[in-house]
């Protein structure tokens, strides 16, 4: 009897003991969340089991745990403690959450207290990306304590919307990486339809640079490969056929060049042998004038040497007879004076003849003078005029000369100028044609951006199910959350989820007003 009694106390003694330690049941669930990214990011959600749930206090681990069964957990959370969860899952950032279970009023902790807090939402997994700063994670992204207004176990205002601000900025950062990098991949395929192959190998090299491990810019890398490799066939094509257009064009404007030299080679030699021609024509008429005049110079001596030669017979008559006469005057003298003769005076005919003779005298020796001045007249004026015909050949001959030369140098210019003027055309053409490749690429890259979710959209919180009241008030709870988040299209769907369980609920269809309001076009 005394053994049953002392076996009664002892079990109502752990009894009372046990019914007095009471944990915190915390459920939720652990999501992996995975990014495609191409062109465009896209995501996908889904519960992952084998994520470790570690339970701290004062950095000694407490309690631990694995999510299962679709991504469920459920961890006891000592009372009468400050705690810290650990939520961490292979190659993704880890989460961390405070709970505090001190502070529960004993009126509540009696009559077989079981608090429970399920976290809505869960726990999203992702793995980190190069460039963004995820130190912040290392805080608490929310925190749990015993709030009395609610008579239960609640989380903070302060520490959940300390915690969105810390995940917003991430997600924010994220956006940003995903859109240049899925820009970037965009171009890159623009630039490989052109085909420009440099240029989308550097845009997908950039791309790899940006997130590395991810496959798509390493795909269209293989691609560009087979593009520079068709690329530089095709472009060893086209110099090689331009080679020999370029030589066949050589080897004409060579043929061409040579024709006219020949051409023009003939056509100063035929010039030449013309102007030789009609240049000694001109001396042989030259030579003919001037035998000509040298003959009748001649003849003009020979009549002035014959008037000379009768002149000098009529003067040597004219002397022999005044030289008789003189000696009959002077013996007529000497008689006179010896015998006392009369000297004889000169008859008027004789005195007249005498001045016929000077007359005669003088008339030739001017004729003889005038004549001389007229032959070296003739002969200067000759002279003159054939070396002026000679020099207006030699000019001729020059001009003629110089001419060709001349039409020469211009035929050549205008070859050259023609040359030139087809090389800029093509150049001219050459840059046309870039620059609307060049405009139609930036076009086309710029009406490509912009197809990226823009903003947080993709970064909604699934919700757990559960009641159709707890299922309201888990949207509500979620829609509240992307609503002070400033992510209204996802706030607006879980409002609208929200009705679905309590229809025409004022706080739900108050909450779509005001986001109709704050999105409507200004």
């Amino acid at each position: 009897m005394k053994k049953q009694l002392l076996i009664t106390v002892i079990y109502l003694f752990f009894t009372t003991l046990i019914n007095a330690q009471w944990p915190l049941k915390l459920t939720s669930n652990v999501y992996l969340r995975t990014w495609k990214l191409d062109t465009k990011a896209s995501k996908e959600e889904k519960e992952i089991d084998g994520a470790t749930i570690t339970l701290y206090q004062n950095g000694k681990q407490i309690n631990q745990t694995t999510s299962s069964n679709g991504g469920e957990f459920t961890l006891l959370i000592p009372q009468d403690g400050e705690f810290y969860l650990l939520v961490s899952y292979p190659g993704c950032n880890s989460k961390r959450m405070s709970i505090n279970t001190q502070n529960v009023p004993e009126k509540y902790s009696k009559d077989n207290f079981k608090p429970t807090f399920k976290i809505t939402g869960g726990f999203i997994m992702v793995k980190p990306y190069p460039g963004i700063n995820y130190s912040e994670l290392n805080q608490d992204l929310t925190r749990v304590e015993f709030i009395p207004n609610k008579k239960a176990f609640d989380d903070t205002e302060e520490g959940t919307e300390r915690g969105l601000g810390i995940v917003s900025k991430i997600y924010d950062a994220e956006d940003a990486l995903f859109s240049r990098f899925c820009s970037t991949n965009k171009a890159g395929d623009i630039a490989l339809a052109k085909p420009d192959c440099p240029l989308a190998k550097s845009l997908y090299e950039k791309a790899i640079s940006m997130i590395p491990g991810e496959q798509y810019p390493v795909d269209q890398l293989a691609k560009v490969g087979l593009c520079l490799k068709d690329k530089e066939l095709a472009e060893k094509k086209a110099a090689e056929e331009a080679a020999a257009k370029a030589a066949a064009d050589i080897a004409a404007k060579e043929k061409a060049s040579a024709t006219k030299e020949a051409e023009n080679k003939k056509a100063v030699e035929d010039a030449l042998a013309k102007a030789a021609e009609k240049n000694a024509a001109a001396v042989k008429e030259e030579e003919a004038k001037l035998a000509k005049a040298q003959n009748e110079k001649a003849a003009k001596e020979q009549e002035k040497n014959n008037k000379a030669k009768n002149q000098k017979t009529l003067e040597e008559k004219l002397a022999a007879e005044n030289l008789a006469k003189q000696k009959i005057r002077d013996e007529q003298k000497e008689k006179e004076k010896k015998g006392g003769l009369k000297i004889k005076q000169k008859t008027p005919e004789e005195i007249e003849a005498e001045a016929i003779l000077a007359k005669q005298r003088e008339g030739m020796a001017k004729s003889q003078a005038e004549d001389k001045e007229a032959m070296q007249a003739d002969a200067d004026k000759a002279k003159a005029k054939r070396e002026e015909k000679q020099k207006a050949a030699r000019e001729k001959e020059k001009k003629q000369k110089e001419g060709m030369a001349k039409s020469q140098a211009e035929d050549e210019a205008a070859i050259k100028a023609d040359n030139e003027k087809r090389k800029k055309a093509a150049a001219d053409r050459e840059a046309e044609e870039e620059a609307k490749r060049k405009k139609a690429f930036e076009t086309k890259a710029k009406d490509g951006e912009g197809e990226m979710d823009k903003g947080n959209s993709d970064h909604s919180i699934p919700q757990v199910l559960g009641s159709s009241l707890q299922k309201y008030k888990e949207k509500i709870k979620s829609a509240d959350d992307l609503f002070k988040m400033k992510r209204y299209a996802e706030a607006k769907t879980a409002y609208e989820e929200a009705l679905k369980y309590k229809a025409n609920d004022p706080y739900a269809t108050n909450k779509l007003a005001d986001i109709a309001k704050l999105t409507a076009p200004k």
